[in-house]
């Protein structure tokens, strides 16, 4: 079983989930590491949200979980910190401040509207809306990119209405190939998120084409995260990822 790298606390605005919980679940399943990974997001907008994290309380919670559980586990202090245009003193200043183990670096807003709401899709084509999403990503990137893995690369997939019947990572090969070179170049590694996996995908965030493109630019290491917001999501699909890392070769990062 790979160490979970992404998963939420009751620290994250969308998870009640006991930290107590998170760790118990990862011992059952025979987990070295875990990476608590809650979110932090500047400049929010969607009303009545917010993705921040009160750091110092954070990172006591965690401090007393390794307590009870040394010997058991490693516990990770990361965070999932969004990148959007505007944000990256913001940035700069809490990734400088804090003693952050592991950062995950993902793009969760696009047109000042997060697609996990319904609304962010009426009359909205994939194809464009897809494009939009990739390239609002890169931007993130070439503003703040002191992150250590690339989160869900095509996270937008998964709220699509249409599902993945109009998805084909062929029609972005331009920006998928920018996105994958720069991390390459910057040593940040992809994260294989399996997410759209439980949501009832046949492939990871990002797709396996994505996966695969990595490999060929160059790319050799992978975090694997589930990104569950419940304990019983942790793992989730861990399973399957150890077929795509054998088939194209790639290491799991680790701590």
């Amino acid at each position: 079983m790979f160490s979970d790298y992404h998963v939420h606390s009751g620290f994250s605005f969308d998870s009640d989930e006991t930290l107590d919980n998170i760790i118990t679940k990862a011992i059952s399943l025979g987990m070295k590491q875990i990476a608590i990974t809650d979110h932090q997001d500047f400049n929010w907008p969607v009303p009545g949200e917010s993705p921040s994290i009160p750091v110092a309380d954070y990172f006591s919670v965690i401090d007393s979980a390794r307590e009870k559980h040394a010997g058991q586990i490693h516990i990770l202090k990361g965070i999932e910190l969004g990148l959007m245009k505007g944000t990256k003193s913001q940035c700069q200043n809490l990734i400088a401040s804090n003693a952050f183990d592991f950062v995950i670096g993902s793009c969760h807003i696009v047109d000042n509207m997060d697609p996990y709401y319904t609304e962010f899709w009426k009359e909205r084509k994939d194809r464009a809306t897809f494009e939009l999403y990739f390239h609002t990503l890169l931007d993130g990137l070439k503003m703040f990119d002191s992150i250590d893995t690339l989160g869900h690369m095509d996270y937008i997939v998964r709220y699509s209405p249409n599902k993945d019947t109009n998805y084909s990572v062929a029609d972005y090969t331009d920006v998928i190939d920018e996105i994958l070179n720069f991390i390459i170049n910057k040593n940040i590694k992809l994260e294989i998120n399996t997410a759209n996996l439980a949501k009832g995908f046949t492939f990871p965030n990002p797709h396996t084409d994505i996966i695969k493109r990595y490999k060929e630019l160059g790319g050799e290491y992978v975090t694997v995260g589930s990104d569950a917001h419940k304990a019983c999501d942790i793992g989730y699909g861990f399973d399957r990822i150890r077929g795509i890392t054998d088939k194209y070769c790639l290491k799991i990062f680790t701590i």
